[in-house]
């Protein structure tokens, strides 16, 4: 079907609102082409599907060829704006001799059906201009035209807008264009193999016995393996700089990366956007147990070692005067050393 092509009718009682002297036995027919042309084709009531025949003619295309409004069985049709049904009855509100043609074609057309139902012989030829019409117009051979140029809304095609090309992006990437404004966050984290499966941790440094865990079931590869993407739903509800914990079933993983997710934990990046969480995990993490510089370790008391007692002069000079009191029977008390007592005495060792 020619969409551009349209056969637009009018009922009598339409038409009454815009004439106040329309006959209600004549409808009118206006015909749309692709070129932006609407033609007017009058006829009566009884004439029935045969008017169709006419639209065709005028709109130069058969059957199937244009759509009809209101629809009609057997025809295609088309759906059409009320402000688009508003200026075509506008258009024919404009033409004040339409309802006198309207007249003259009633009254010929009875003249007609009056001659074909007398067996008398031809009647003599019109001398009318207008009347000639009309009987043409009866016969089929050519209806009524009225050339005012219309464009429908729905009725020409509508431009495509030309789209800006695209610059030629590697794949996986996007022009500046679209991501400017786009929600990106850059995330700390750490990828990890356990006992739930493969984990990431968002800020692991603040990790609390009361951070968040979620499970997900989605898993995303790129092709080399070197990151995953996980839906945007894991972390509905947290918030920058937040800890949070991930965790992915471990057979969701191929098996070269569960062996290297649980040779040790790895430092990951991730970014989250609004297509979802990308997971890029680096190097191995360093010890769990933190390194203290050596500057820090206090020194360890080395353990006394056992070594034998070595009398010096002083004990030895009190060993000789004790043992010299305990011979003679005297008993020696100090009440009260002097200053030099030491030296004293030290001297009374050498002397004896």
């Amino acid at each position: 079907m020619n969409a551009e092509k349209l056969a637009y009718f009018f009922e009598a009682g339409e038409l009454l609102t815009v004439f106040a002297e329309w006959p209600d036995e004549i409808g009118l027919v206006l015909c749309l082409d692709d070129a932006g042309t609407c033609e007017m084709v009058l006829h009566h009531l009884d004439e029935g599907r045969s008017v169709l025949r006419k639209a065709a003619a005028v709109l130069d295309c058969g059957k199937g060829g244009f759509a009809v409004v209101p629809p009609v069985e057997g025809y295609p049709t088309r759906r059409v704006l009320f402000s688009d049904e508003q200026k075509l009855l506008k258009l024919v509100a404009g033409e004040d001799d339409l309802p006198e043609m309207a007249e003259d074609y009633l009254i010929n057309y009875r003249f007609e059906q009056e001659r074909k139902a007398r067996p008398a012989p031809a009647p003599a030829p019109v001398t009318d201009p207008l009347a000639e019409k009309v009987s043409a117009a009866l016969r089929g051979a050519e209806p009524f035209r009225w050339r005012p140029r219309l464009h429908l809304a729905e009725l020409a095609p509508r431009p495509v807008a030309r789209r800006k090309p695209k610059p030629e992006m590697p794949e996986g990437y996007l022009p500046a264009e679209v991501v400017s404004g786009s929600e990106c966050q850059f995330v700390e984290a750490e990828v990890s193999l356990g006992h739930r499966g493969v984990r990431v941790t968002l800020c692991p440094g603040l990790v609390t016995i009361q951070t968040r865990a979620v499970l997900v079931e989605e898993v995303g590869f790129r092709d080399d393996f070197s990151r995953f993407v996980l839906p945007r739903k894991a972390v509905q509800g947290w918030v920058a700089g937040a800890p949070l914990v991930i965790d992915i079933p471990e057979s969701h993983f191929p098996a070269a990366l569960r062996q290297r997710f649980a040779a040790s934990p790895r430092v990951a990046e991730v970014t989250v956007t609004g297509h979802g969480i990308f997971v890029a995990p680096g190097p191995a993490t360093q010890s769990a147990e933190p390194t203290v510089p050596a500057a820090a370790v206090p020194p360890v008391a080395a353990k006394p070692r056992r070594t034998r007692r070595v009398f010096s002069p002083l004990r030895v000079a009190l060993a000789v005067l004790t043992g010299a009191g305990l011979m003679t029977g005297t008993m020696m008390r100090a009440v009260e050393m002097p200053a030099n007592f030491e030296t004293s005495v030290l001297e009374m060792a050498f002397d004896n």
